[in-house]
C-alpha cells in the first residue's frame, strides 16, 4: 500500500499549495491594481485641464492602500480581481522531468518578478510608495518562495518512488529488504499527511481561507484588509519550531534516504545478475500438473474448443482460454490435451505452465522436454540456441502447445517466433486471467470465456468430490445444495469446500454448520483456495492494489455503482494523475483493468454498453478483507468482527455492516480515520463519534437517519465525498466545506420555508472542488450573487442532478461552465409559471454538455399542453439524451435527429406521441443506442438510411404497435434487438426476423 500512501501525500501537499499562492496572488493582484489605477490618474491632467502639479500633490498625499477606491473607474479592474485571483487558486500539475526551482519560476515567476520589476524602474509612483509596496510582497514573497520549493521538492522525490514502486510490481515483492522500505515509506507519508492536515484543522486555516476570500470578493475595499488572521495564522503553522517546515524539511531528508536504500537494494541485484524489472523467483512447471481434476460442466466447452482444434484454417492459430482464479481454465484445457483424439491428430504435444513469475529459459527447456529427448548438453545452451532447437523440433510437424497461465504480453513476445507456421493447422492453446494478453495473443479471433457453473452443476461437482462414485444420502440434498448455491459457481471454492465436507463428520449438523459461514471456511480453512486467488492480486501493478482493496468496503454480494466507486477513489487520492485524461476517466481504465484480469466481475451494463454495477466474487473479496487487514489499509465492521475495539486502532478506513439493532455508539474514537462508510440499514445516526474524525476525506452515511442536519460534519474541512439521507433542509453553512468534490443527497427532505420543493441554500459558486452533486429529488438551486464575481465557481463540477426547470437560468450555467452531465425535471410549480421553453434555453450556455435527462411534468395525455420546437434546441455536444413525458408530434423528432453527436437516445413515457412515425430525410448519423417506452405509437419506418449506425435497439411498453418496420433487417450494424412487453402482433413480427449476427430478444407479459 506504499503507493497509494504515496499519492495521498501528494495530493495533500497540492492541497497546502493553495495557501502560499493565495496569500501572494492577493498582495500582487493589488501592486497590479494600484500601479494601473496610478497611471490612470496620470492620464487624468489632460482630460481636466492639464492640472499635474494638484494631481501630483494630491497622488502623493494618499496613504497607502487607498487608491483601491478608485477600482470602479472601470471595468477593466474588475476582470483583473477575477481572473487574476483564480490563476493563483489553480492547482497545478507535478511533472518529474522538470526541475523544482524550474518548474517553481515557470509558475510564480512572473509573479514574484512582477513587484520587484517594476518597483526597481520606478514606475510613476513616489519612491515612498514603492518602498511601503515592496514591504508589502517581500515578506509574503520570500514566505511563499521557500515553502512551495519545498513542496515541489518533495513531490519530485515522491514520483520518483511512485515509479520506482511500480517497476517493482512484477519482481520483487517478495524481497525482503524492499518490502521493510516500503513499510517505511507508507509509515513517513501517513505521518507527514497527518502531520499538515492537523495543522491545518487545528489551526482552523481553512475557515480564515473562506471567509477571507468571501470578504475580498464581495466587499468593494481595499483587497488587503481582513487578510491578516489567515495570512498570520499560515505563517504560524509554517514557521514554528516543529511546523510544516519542519515537517517538510524531514520528510525530504528521511526520502532521500529511502531513495538511496532502494539503489543500493537495485545495486546488489545487478550484481546476481537482476535488478528491478527482473524476476526473482522461478516458478515455471516443465510439465502439466500431475492431479486429475473433475471436469463438471465443460462439456459445453470441450465441444467448443475441440471444434476450434480441429477445424479446417490450416494456418497456425492460437486459441486463448480466459477466466477468473479457480474457474476451471486449467483443467479444460487438461481435458483437452489428455483427449485420445487430440494424441491421434497431432504429430507434437507439449504442455508449459509460466505461472506468476517465469524466465525463458525454463519454459524452452519445458517446451523441449516434451517434443524432444532432452540431453544434458540442451542445459548449457544459451536462450537463442534452445530457441532454435525447439524450432527445428517442430518445424514440419503438426503440432499442439499449451501454456497454462500467463500473466503478461511480454511471455508471448518471448515465445512466438519459436513457433512455425507450416500451413498444417498446427494449435497453440494459451490460458490466462488477463483478458488484453488474450486479446493481445489472438486479436482475429473471440476468446474463449469461461463461465461460473450453475446451481446443478455446482451440486454435480460437489457430490463427485465429497463422494466420489456413492450416491448421495438424501438427507444431504437440500443442505447440500445450499451449500453449493454459496459456493456461487466457482470450481476452485467447490473443491475447497468439498475437501472440508470430506474431513468432517457426516451429520446434518455438521454439514448445516458448515453452510452458515462457507466464505470464512474457504478462506480460513484451506490456505490453497485464496493463495491461487492471491496470485491475482500480488500480480497486480501497484496503482490498482489500493483500488481492489477498497472494494472491500461494500458489504458482501452487492452490486456496487460504478459511478459512486469511482467517484470515491477519488476523494480518497488513490489515483495516478495524467494531463489528458479527467480523473474520473483515470478511475474507469483502472477499474476495466480490474475487471480485465478477473478480479472484478460485471453486475449490469447501461443501455450503451458501458458498465454500470460490478461486484466481487465471495471469495475474492474474502482476499479484499484479508489483504486489507493484513495491510491496515481497511477495516470492517460487520457480525464477525467480535473484537473490532482492539483491531479498529490505527485504522484509516473504517466500514461499518451492522444489522439496526447495533448500537454505533460502541464504536470508539480514532482521530486517524480517513473514510467512514456505514452500510448499517436504519440505524439511529449518532453524531458523538463523528465529530472525532476530524481528518475525514470520505464521510458516507446514506443508511443513517436523523430529525435534525449534524453539525459536526461542518468542521471536518477535509472532506471530499459526503453521501447522506435528509429528512431536513441542508444549512446554508454547508459551502464551508471548500474541499468537497462529491456530494449526495438522498431525500425526500421536509421544506419548512418554502414551497412544495426543496431548495438548496448553500453557496455552491464558492465550493470550488466540486465535481458532482447528486439530488435524489427535484430542487431548487439559489442563484450566484454576482456570477461574474465568483472566483472559487465550482470549475470542476461534471455532474449535476436533480435540479428543476426553474433553476436552469443563465446565472447558474455561468458559474459551472464545464458541466458535463445534467439531470433536470420540471416540477408542478414549472409547470404553473409556464416558463419552462424559456428556462430550457440556457442550456446553449453548456458548451461542453455530453449527457442530459430531461423530465417533463406528468401530465394527463388526454390534453396534454403543447410544446414549441424550440424546447428541443439542445447542445450540439449532447451525446446522451433521455426525454420523458413531453408529449410532442413524432415530426419534431427531426430536431434531435440533427444533434451531430448524439449515440445514445431514450424516449420514455410519451416524449413523443401519435400513431404514426415516418422519419424525414434527416438520420440519426451517429445514434448506435435508441430506445423507445411507453408511447402510443402504432406503425413507424426505419432503415438505415435513417439509422445507419444503430447497434441497440429496445422496444419496449409500446402495446399499440402493429409490428416492426421491414427495414430493421436493412441496418447491417444492429447486433441486438429487444421487444418487451409490446403487442401481440409487434412480437410475432418480430419473432420472424431472422438476420445472421443479429440478437433478437422477446419479453412478454405472463
Amino acid at each position: 500500500m506504499a503507493y497509494a500512501a504515496v499519492t495521498c501525500l501528494i495530493e495533500t501537499l497540492e492541497h497546502l499549495l493553495r495557501s502560499p499562492s493565495l496569500i501572494f496572488g492577493i498582495k500582487s493582484l493589488q501592486i497590479e491594481i494600484d500601479e494601473r489605477t496610478a497611471r490612470r490618474m496620470k492620464r487624468l491632467p489632460l482630460t481636466m485641464g492639464k492640472r499635474p502639479a494638484r494631481i501630483k500633490s494630491a497622488e502623493a498625499s494618499v496613504p497607502p492602500g487607498a487608491l483601491t477606491a478608485f477600482w470602479n473607474m472601470t471595468k477593466e479592474m474588475l476582470t483583473i480581481n477575477h481572473t487574476s485571483l483564480w490563476k493563483y487558486l489553480s492547482i497545478f500539475s507535478l511533472y518529474p522531468e522538470a526541475g523544482p526551482v524550474k518548474r517553481f519560476f515557470n509558475r510564480f515567476g512572473r509573479v514574484l518578478g512582477f513587484a520587484e520589476l517594476r518597483l526597481m524602474h520606478g514606475e510613476s509612483l513616489h519612491s515612498e510608495r514603492k518602498s511601503k509596496r515592496f514591504f508589502l510582497v517581500s515578506k509574503s514573497q520570500f514566505f511563499s518562495c521557500r515553502l512551495i520549493t519545498k513542496i515541489v521538492l518533495l513531490c519530485e522525490h515522491l514520483i520518483f518512488l511512485l515509479a520506482a514502486l511500480e517497476d517493482s510490481t512484477h519482481t520483487c515483492n517478495d524481497h525482503e529488504l524492499l518490502k521493510h522500505l516500503e513499510v517505511r515509506l507508507i509509515d513517513l507519508a501517513h505521518r507527514t499527511e497527518d502531520f499538515i492536515e492537523e495543522s491545518m484543522f487545528d489551526s482552523s486555516v481553512e475557515t480564515k481561507m473562506l471567509n477571507f476570500i468571501i470578504y475580498v470578493f464581495q466587499v468593494d475595499c481595499n483587497i488587503l484588509v481582513g487578510r491578516v488572521d489567515f495570512e498570520a495564522e499560515v505563517q504560524k503553522i509554517c514557521d514554528k519550531k516543529y511546523g510544516i517546515h519542519h515537517c517538510l524539511q524531514q520528510t525530504v531528508e528521511d526520502i532521500v534516504d529511502i531513495r538511496e536504500e532502494m539503489r543500493k537494494i537495485n545495486d546488489t541485484l545487478v550484481n546476481g545478475n537482476l535488478k528491478l524489472g527482473d524476476t526473482l523467483n522461478d516458478d515455471s512447471s516443465l510439465s502439466p500438473p500431475a492431479q486429475k481434476n473433475e471436469a463438471v460442466g465443460l462439456d459445453d466447452d470441450l465441444m467448443l474448443m475441440s471444434e476450434r482444434l480441429s477445424r479446417v484454417p490450416s494456418r497456425l492459430e492460437v486459441v486463448t482460454i480466459v477466466g477468473m482464479g479457480g474457474i476451471g481454465k486449467t483443467t479444460l484445457a487438461r481435458k483437452i490435451f489428455d483427449d485420445p483424439s487430440t494424441i491421434c491428430n497431432f504429430h507434437a504435444c507439449a504442455w508449459v505452465q509460466v505461472s506468476q513469475v517465469y524466465r525463458l529459459r525454463n519454459l524452452l527447456l519445458g517446451l523441449l522436454k516434451c517434443v524432444t529427448q532432452l540431453k544434458d548438453e540442451n542445459c548449457a545452451k544459451s536462450n537463442e540456441e534452445l530457441a532454435e532447437d525447439l524450432y527445428r523440433s517442430l518445424k514440419g510437424k503438426r503440432y499442439l502447445i499449451v501454456i497454462d497461465d500467463v500473466w503478461s504480453t511480454r511471455t508471448w513476445d518471448d515465445v512466438k517466433r519459436i513457433f512455425p507456421d507450416d500451413k498444417n493447422a498446427s494449435r497453440i492453446v494459451l490460458t490466462t486471467r488477463v483478458g488484453e494478453v488474450a486479446d493481445y495473443v489472438n486479436s482475429k479471433s473471440a476468446s474463449h470465456r469461461m463461465r461460473l457453473l450453475d446451481i446443478d452443476q455446482s451440486w454435480d461437482l460437489l457430490q463427485k468430490k465429497v463422494f466420489g462414485s456413492q450416491s448421495c444420502n438424501l438427507e444431504f440434498v437440500d443442505i447440500g445444495k445450499e451449500i453449493a448455491r454459496k459456493c456461487q459457481g466457482l470450481p476452485l471454492a467447490i473443491v475447497v469446500v468439498a475437501g472440508l465436507l470430506s474431513k468432517i463428520r457426516r451429520t446434518r449438523d455438521c454439514w448445516e454448520g458448515i453452510a452458515g459461514s462457507v466464505s470464512s471456511l474457504v478462506s480460513s480453512g484451506p490456505e490453497q483456495c485464496l493463495e491461487i486467488l492471491a496470485l491475482s492480486y500480488n500480480h497486480l501493478p501497484q496503482h490498482l492494489k489500493a483500488c481492489f482493496l477498497y472494494m472491500g468496503a461494500f458489504p458482501e454480494d452487492s452490486e456496487i455503482e460504478v459511478e459512486k466507486l469511482i467517484a470515491l477513489w477519488v476523494a480518497e487520492g488513490f489515483l495516478d494523475k495524467k494531463d489528458s485524461l479527467s480523473a474520473e476517466r483515470v478511475a474507469e481504465d483502472y477499474l476495466e483493468d480490474l475487471i480485465d484480469r478477473s478480479l472484478v466481475l460485471i453486475g449490469k451494463r447501461r443501455f450503451n454498453g458501458k458498465v454500470k454495477t460490478c461486484y466481487l466474487h465471495d471469495l475474492l473479496r474474502e482476499l479484499c478483507l484479508r489483504e486489507a487487514r493484513k495491510e491496515k489499509f481497511l477495516f470492517v465492521i460487520d457480525r464477525r468482527a467480535q473484537s473490532f475495539l482492539s483491531g479498529i486502532k490505527n485504522q484509516r478506513r473504517l466500514s461499518i455492516h451492522l444489522d439496526f439493532h447495533a448500537d454505533l455508539q460502541l464504536i470508539p474514537s480514532v482521530t486517524l480515520v480517513r473514510s467512514f462508510l456505514c452500510f448499517s440499514l436504519g440505524s439511529s445516526f449518532v453524531p458523538m463519534f463523528i465529530s472525532s474524525f476530524k481528518l475525514l476525506r470520505v464521510l458516507d452515511i446514506i443508511f443513517l437517519s436523523s430529525k435534525y442536519f449534524p453539525l459536526e460534519i461542518l468542521d471536518l474541512v477535509h472532506l471530499r465525498y459526503l453521501a447522506l439521507t435528509a429528512t431536513y433542509e441542508l444549512p446554508a453553512s454547508i459551502s464551508k466545506l471548500r474541499s468537497l468534490q462529491t456530494l449526495v443527497i438522498h431525500g425526500p427532505w421536509i421544506n419548512r420555508n418554502q414551497g412544495e420543493s426543496p431548495t438548496l441554500l448553500f453557496e455552491y459558486w464558492i465550493m470550488p472542488w466540486l465535481r458532482h452533486l447528486h439530488i435524489s429529488m427535484p430542487c431548487y438551486l439559489s442563484n450566484p450573487f454576482d456570477p461574474s464575481r465568483c472566483p472559487l465557481a465550482p470549475r470542476y463540477l461534471q455532474t449535476l442532478s436533480t435540479i428543476r426547470f426553474a433553476s436552469c437560468t443563465s446565472d447558474v450555467f455561468l458559474v459551472m461552465p464545464y458541466l458535463r452531465k445534467l439531470g433536470i425535471c420540471e416540477t408542478k410549480e414549472d409547470f404553473i409559471t409556464d416558463m419552462s421553453c424559456r428556462w430550457l434555453k440556457n442550456l446553449a450556455n453548456l458548451q461542453y454538455l455530453e449527457a442530459l435527462k430531461c423530465s417533463f411534468y406528468k401530465q394527463n395525455a388526454e390534453a396534454p399542453r403543447i410544446l414549441r420546437p424550440s424546447v428541443l434546441h439542445f447542445p450540439l455536444t449532447l451525446r446522451k439524451l433521455t426525454l420523458s413525458w413531453s408529449y410532442l408530434p413524432w415530426k419534431d423528432i427531426a430536431c434531435i435527429a440533427m444533434l451531430p453527436n448524439l449515440e445514445v437516445l431514450k424516449l420514455k413515457n410519451y416524449a413523443f406521441q401519435g400513431p404514426d412515425w415516418e422519419p424525414t430525410e434527416e438520420a440519426f448519423r451517429r445514434l448506435k443506442h435508441f430506445l423507445i417506452d411507453s408511447t402510443n405509437l402504432e406503425n413507424w419506418e426505419a432503415s438505415s438510411d435513417n439509422f445507419p449506425c444503430l447497434e441497440h435497439l429496445v422496444l419496449r411498453g409500446c402495446k399499440f404497435l402493429k409490428g416492426i418496420p421491414d427495414g430493421i433487417e436493412e441496418i447491417n450494424t444492429l447486433q441486438r434487438f429487444e421487444l418487451h412487453y409490446c403487442s401481440e402482433s409487434a412480437e410475432i413480427s418480430a419473432k420472424g426476423i431472422e438476420v445472421e449476427g443479429l440478437d433478437v430478444v422477446i419479453k412478454s407479459e405472463m
